[in-house]
């Protein structure tokens, strides 16, 4: 599995072809950017971070797991994720200055980028960075 980022976890339910995940946040505390960085607080402030990924056969809770993930995919919903809205909010900002050439038309202009962006990021979101999920042990083991 050369080249593809991994991540162990525990499944903690499984629900119509779907496995919550729990995968510990490594590495938050000996980060340098810790007081600047979301991710731990993305986890909830919390030690896991839950993800939801298809199922494979015979996943029962408990269960040892390992999460893969593409590199390029995950760079990819990066720039979906945050460049896209951040060109919109630009997009948007020169397209109401140039239709009514006010700073009030320009804001307006931003917000609509910005709107249209995080309806646009959340619409291919489950589908940017694809999840292979790999059995490690079963429950009990």
């Amino acid at each position: 599995m050369s080249g593809v980022l991994t991540h162990e976890g525990v499944v903690r339910s499984v629900e119509g072809g779907r496995a919550l995940v729990a995968v510990p946040v490594q590495g938050c505390s000996s980060c340098g950017e810790r007081s600047r960085c979301g991710v731990g607080k993305l986890a909830g402030g919390g030690k896991v971070s839950l993800v939801t990924v298809p199922a494979c056969d015979d996943l029962a809770p408990g269960d040892a797991v390992t999460l893969a993930a593409d590199p390029d995919a995950i760079n990819r919903a990066a720039l979906l994720g945050y460049l896209l809205p951040a060109l919109l909010i630009v997009a948007g900002a020169v397209g109401g200055d140039r239709l009514a050439h006010t700073d009030v038309a320009a804001v307006l202009g931003a917000f609509g980028g910005l709107v249209l962006g995080v309806l646009v990021t959340r619409m291919f979101r489950a589908a940017s960075v694809p999840l292979e999920l790999l059995r490690r042990g079963r429950a009990g083991d």
